[in-house]
């Protein structure tokens, strides 16, 4: 016989699934319509969750995500086996093009870095994992703008999406994404897609660094580096 399963615990994650990039925030009367329940047992639900620290309300009665996601998006993206076993080579292609890198994937809110290895430069430009990334001003981002379709494009960029139809077909054509200050002035960046065995895109990873050092022979010197090391993660994962 099978354990029988908490209907509270169920219904406090069906409330978490409804705040997304299009409704960042709810309301009891939100929350009591998609359970189904009364407004005094959305309510009840939702300060639980305030007090749990999974939701926060910064203006009376609406409620947004709250500092416990944040701390277990952090641990999930740091302790993934997923993560621990491609670090080794994310710090291999680090010391040999001797720039930082970066493995990100895609989040509801943008790309977000759940893996970085730094270079041994003395100064070196660095990101803390749990960053999310700009999806149309970054290497990243542009990588993943290329597969939607323009509808999914215009629903990630809010309707503004800031990078032309051509771009991204270049990108999609040649397999990597650059960003020459787009995002940050002076930091420049060359991402790459790491593909599963269907060939979706699970991961981007990319070098980056100080922008004058990102230029055609930085391209030609890394790129190669850099699909090697995509194509070996992907092979780690499947494993």
């Amino acid at each position: 016989m099978s354990t029988p399963l908490n209907a509270s615990v169920l219904k406090a994650f069906s409330i978490l699934r409804l705040i997304s990039p299009q409704q960042p925030e709810i309301t009891t009367a939100i929350v009591a319509e998609a359970l189904g329940t009364n407004t005094a047992t959305a309510h009840r639900f939702l300060m639980t969750l305030v007090a749990a620290g999974a939701l926060s309300s910064y203006r009376r009665g609406y409620y947004s995500l709250g500092p416990l996601i944040d701390d277990l998006g952090f641990a999930a993206q740091a302790c993934a086996p997923s993560v621990s076993r491609i670090r080794p080579l994310i710090q291999s292609l680090a010391q040999e093009v001797n720039e930082s890198v970066m493995v990100c994937r895609l989040g509801m809110s943008g790309p977000t870095c759940i893996a970085v290895a730094k270079s041994n430069r003395p100064i070196s430009v660095d990101i803390t994992v749990g960053t999310v990334l700009a999806i149309d001003r970054t290497a990243h981002g542009k990588l993943w703008l290329s597969t939607m379709t323009e509808a999914m494009r215009n629903d990630r960029c809010g309707g503004d999406c800031d990078v032309s139809a051509t771009l991204l077909d270049q990108i999609r054509g040649q397999g990597f994404s650059t960003n020459n200050g787009e995002a940050n002035d002076g930091i420049g960046a060359i991402a790459v897609p790491v593909r599963d065995a269907e060939g979706a895109m699970p991961l981007t990873l990319s070098i980056f660094g100080m922008e004058h050092r990102f230029d055609e022979a930085m391209l030609a010197h890394a790129l190669p580096m850099l699909l090697d090391t995509a194509e070996r993660i992907s092979q780690t994962l499947a494993q």
